[in-house]
């Protein structure tokens, strides 16, 4: 099992102005309401009239989705300069924090899966690394291909979005609106990410049947430094459909809180859906358990919960709560920024002053602290220099021991770039802002990417430049083979993103409207 995948704060609404949220309106279909295609069913006469116009244009705006992000781009930047001001909410940078985490999920499993020197070349005897391997697994470096570390901060983020509304009405006492908001929050998670995923799994079970997996197959096995299970070809269509739809009733089974529970083969990345689905309906309910509590004792109240679930090895709940608690400290904060008068705010601006220095130091150092902290190794972390001390004081009974760490120093992470301009800068930079909006299409999709494609590239690569017969080559096939895996997967991620993921966040809309009394 991998330990490198992952699945990912405002105070708004979780769909529509959360880090979490698909910006529909970013992205300009040719209809004037999609929405309106799931309640409106078109006329019997018009469908048979026009059938064969419409499949053109269905088939032309596929082929102008590979050009929607170079045209979407320029439509931003325009209303930008009309504007003269950046239209971005004022947590954007977690967006591009939470882009920025799974493109590292997607190179580490492009980086560890691919080859393993030693045992290819007979560099040395198996386990033994050159300068460069050892350069790469310095701390803060090995974050940039590491896993474990991304999946923490996903789950503090996802945390900090599902809890800013509700938090809100908790704190105005709109308990009606907190029922609204939990019932639809409870009914649309479960829609919002198996979605997206029964379609990725439903296209690998696809490939998997014209034989593009059976392609890859040897080099998958032949040529990897970390075993991940191939997906399976059957022997004909109606064996790999049922194999799917069992497969996927495994995936969505929410009873069993194993931690792998719901891992399937069809896409072994995908195994923090359900953990992501369990978190978020325990988080629900630690709503309802703190909901008429005061903002103090809500805080004690989850600590003590985040501490309850470190005792009991739930590494996974911790960080959800932890995103929770974020949440609250930052609403408790901009209340006290209103409630202060004229007099107040410029008092308030001059300790600012003096004090910027010393908070910009403490956030600094929190953040190298924390960055250091994740990267806890994911092995031999007992023999690691530097990290010896910090093994020694993760408790016992936590088995997921290179979890422990990653978990704090993803906390220190989200909290100390709230507080740090520059990081902030960073992380609202168009690259990283598009990197969020397709970091859950990234997510599920660069797996079969890598398996199907990706192989295909790097076998084709070292076959024609020789690669498989020297060393310098090798590496040099390695890296061109990669940019072009890169660039094919942030492309398809990208059709994803426009074609299936917007559409199902806009059909959980339409069932959710179909099924609750207005």
């Amino acid at each position: 099992m991998s330990t490198c995948s992952g699945s990912v704060r405002k105070s708004h609404d979780e769909d529509e102005h959360t880090p979490l949220k698909q910006k529909i309106d970013d992205y300009n279909f040719d209809s004037a309401s999609e929405f309106e295609a799931w309640s409106t069913p078109p006329s019997t006469s018009f469908m048979s009239s026009c059938t064969l116009l419409h499949c053109n244009t269905t088939f032309s705006r596929f082929l102008a989705v590979p050009i929607t992000f170079v045209q979407s781009r320029i439509r931003v930047r325009k209303e930008q300069m009309n504007s003269g001001q950046e239209k971005l909410h004022n947590t954007a940078y977690l967006d591009g924090m939470r882009g920025l985490a799974a493109f590292a999920v997607f190179l580490c499993h492009l980086s560890y899966g691919t080859w393993d020197i030693t045992h290819v070349y007979g560099a040395g005897e198996p386990g033994e690394k050159s300068e460069n391997t050892y350069l790469l697994q310095l701390p803060i470096v090995r974050l940039f291909y590491c896993g474990p570390p991304m999946v923490a901060i996903f789950f503090v983020i996802s945390g900090y979005a599902l809890s800013c509304k509700p938090l809100k009405q908790m704190r105005s006492r709109d308990f009606d609106g907190l029922m609204t908001t939990l019932a639809s929050s409870v009914f649309r998670r479960a829609l919002r990410l198996f979605l997206p995923c029964f379609i990725s799994t439903f296209l690998v079970a696809c490939l998997a049947q014209l034989g593009i997996y059976k392609v890859t197959e040897d080099f998958a096995y032949d040529m990897r430094a970390v075993h991940e299970d191939h997906p399976w070809t059957a022997p004909d269509a109606i064996t790999q459909l049922l194999d799917w739809m069992h497969k996927m009733l495994d995936f969505v089974n929410l009873f069993d809180w194993s931690l792998y529970s719901g891992s399937i083969d069809l896409d072994r990345h995908l195994w923090t859906i359900p953990v992501e689905m369990r978190c978020s309906m325990a988080l629900f309910l630690t709503h309802v358990l703190v909901a008429r509590m005061s903002s103090r004792r809500r805080i004690l109240t989850m600590g003590f919960l985040i501490g309850w679930a470190t005792y009991w090895n739930r590494w996974e709940w911790a960080p959800f709560l932890a995103g929770c608690v974020l949440a609250e400290l930052d609403l408790r904060e901009a209340a006290k920024e209103d409630t202060l008068s004229l007099g107040d705010v410029q008092e308030s601006k001059t300790l600012a002053k003096i004090h910027s220095f010393w908070w910009k130091y403490v956030c600094w150092v929190t953040f190298v602290a924390g960055l250091y902290l994740a990267s806890y190794p994911d092995a031999d972390g007992h023999i690691t220099p530097g990290y010896v001390t910090l093994t020694s004081m993760i408790p016992e009974r936590y088995t997921e021991k290179h979890r422990f760490w990653a978990n704090i120093g993803a906390v220190m992470i989200v909290w100390s770039a709230s507080n740090l301009e520059l990081i902030r800068r960073i992380f609202t930079s168009s690259p990283l802002q598009w990197l969020g909006k397709i970091s859950f299409p990234l997510y599920i999709l660069h797996g079969p990417v890598i398996h199907t494609f990706g192989y295909m590239a790097m076998d084709k690569t070292w076959e024609s430049i020789g690669g498989y017969d020297d060393f310098e080559r090798f590496k040099q096939g390695y890296v061109f083979a990669a940019l072009l895996i890169v660039a094919v997967t942030l492309w398809v991620s990208d059709i994803f993103l426009r074609v299936v993921d917007t559409r199902c966040v806009r059909f959980a809309r339409w069932l959710e409207g179909r099924f609750f009394a207005p």
